[in-house]
């Protein structure tokens, strides 16, 4: 194996873990908080990526404290 597929590995282990999640939340299609992850993100009905890392980690935080029931963090206490 190269060096990059070893880096890729726990990226790809948490892709799939989110992905589980999602599904038993009852989510399907286009996953956008996983944009977090990925080079090019999906953004959901046509609207513009979000490339600014940070917004896309506290989409991540948000939509998982979402299904917690807790209340989203804001940018002022990320």
């Amino acid at each position: 194996l190269c060096r990059d597929s070893i880096l890729a590995a726990p990226i790809v282990l948490d892709l799939a873990l989110f992905m589980d999640l999602a599904n038993r939340a009852g989510q399907s299609g286009v996953q956008e908080f996983l944009s977090f992850y990925l080079k090019s993100p999906q953004p959901v009905g046509g609207l513009p990526p979000e490339h600014d890392i940070f917004i896309q980690q506290i989409k991540l935080k948000n939509t998982l404290r979402e299904w917690m029931g807790e209340e989203p963090v804001t940018h002022s206490e990320a």
